[in-house]
Protein backbone atom coordinates (compact mmCIF):
# COMPACT_ATOMS: atom_id res chain seq x y z
CA UNK A 1 0.00 0.00 0.00
CA UNK A 2 1.20 3.59 -0.64
CA UNK A 3 0.53 6.00 2.09
CA UNK A 4 0.49 9.97 2.30
CA UNK A 5 0.98 12.34 5.06
CA UNK A 6 0.46 15.95 5.74
CA UNK A 7 0.85 17.90 8.10
CA UNK A 8 -2.82 17.55 9.04
CA UNK A 9 -2.13 13.89 9.80
CA UNK A 10 -0.06 15.04 12.57
CA UNK A 11 -1.27 18.17 14.30
CA UNK A 12 -2.10 22.05 13.73
CA UNK A 13 0.96 22.84 14.42
CA UNK A 14 2.82 20.30 12.40
CA UNK A 15 5.43 21.87 9.78
CA UNK A 16 6.64 20.58 6.61
CA UNK A 17 9.76 19.46 7.93
CA UNK A 18 7.98 17.73 10.75
CA UNK A 19 6.40 15.73 8.28
CA UNK A 20 9.11 14.93 6.58
CA UNK A 21 10.81 13.37 9.29
CA UNK A 22 7.73 11.00 9.90
CA UNK A 23 7.93 9.99 6.51
CA UNK A 24 11.83 9.25 6.60
CA UNK A 25 11.46 7.23 9.94
CA UNK A 26 8.34 5.20 8.05
CA UNK A 27 10.50 4.63 4.92
CA UNK A 28 13.21 2.98 7.12
CA UNK A 29 10.76 1.19 8.91
CA UNK A 30 9.92 -0.46 5.24
CA UNK A 31 6.38 1.38 4.36
CA UNK A 32 6.00 3.23 1.09
CA UNK A 33 4.97 6.94 1.96
CA UNK A 34 5.18 10.20 0.33
CA UNK A 35 4.17 13.64 1.11
CA UNK A 36 0.70 14.87 0.72
CA UNK A 37 -2.90 14.61 1.54
CA UNK A 38 -4.10 12.22 -1.26
CA UNK A 39 -6.60 8.72 0.20
CA UNK A 40 -4.06 5.89 0.47
CA UNK A 41 -3.84 3.72 -2.38
CA UNK A 42 -3.62 -0.25 -2.41
CA UNK A 43 -0.53 -1.39 -4.85
CA UNK A 44 -1.70 -4.67 -5.32
CA UNK A 45 -4.62 -6.79 -5.65
CA UNK A 46 -4.21 -9.33 -2.89
CA UNK A 47 -4.09 -6.12 -0.16
CA UNK A 48 -7.31 -6.50 -0.66
CA UNK A 49 -8.21 -9.17 1.33
CA UNK A 50 -5.01 -7.56 4.18
CA UNK A 51 -6.32 -3.78 4.14
CA UNK A 52 -7.60 -3.02 7.66
CA UNK A 53 -4.40 -5.63 9.02
CA UNK A 54 -2.05 -3.36 7.02
CA UNK A 55 -3.53 -0.07 7.81
CA UNK A 56 -3.38 -0.96 11.47
CA UNK A 57 0.36 -2.04 11.41
CA UNK A 58 1.04 1.33 9.69
CA UNK A 59 -1.11 3.36 12.34
CA UNK A 60 1.10 1.49 14.81
CA UNK A 61 4.12 2.39 13.41
CA UNK A 62 2.83 5.64 12.42
CA UNK A 63 2.53 6.69 16.32
CA UNK A 64 4.99 5.40 17.33
CA UNK A 65 7.11 7.38 14.98
CA UNK A 66 5.79 10.72 16.18
CA UNK A 67 6.25 9.50 19.95
CA UNK A 68 10.20 8.98 18.71
CA UNK A 69 10.50 12.53 16.54
CA UNK A 70 8.91 13.84 20.03
CA UNK A 71 6.32 15.52 17.81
Amino acid sequence: MKFYIGEKNIGNTATRADVQQVIERLIAKGWDVCYGMCENELTDDSEKERQQEIEDAFADDFMSSLAELGI
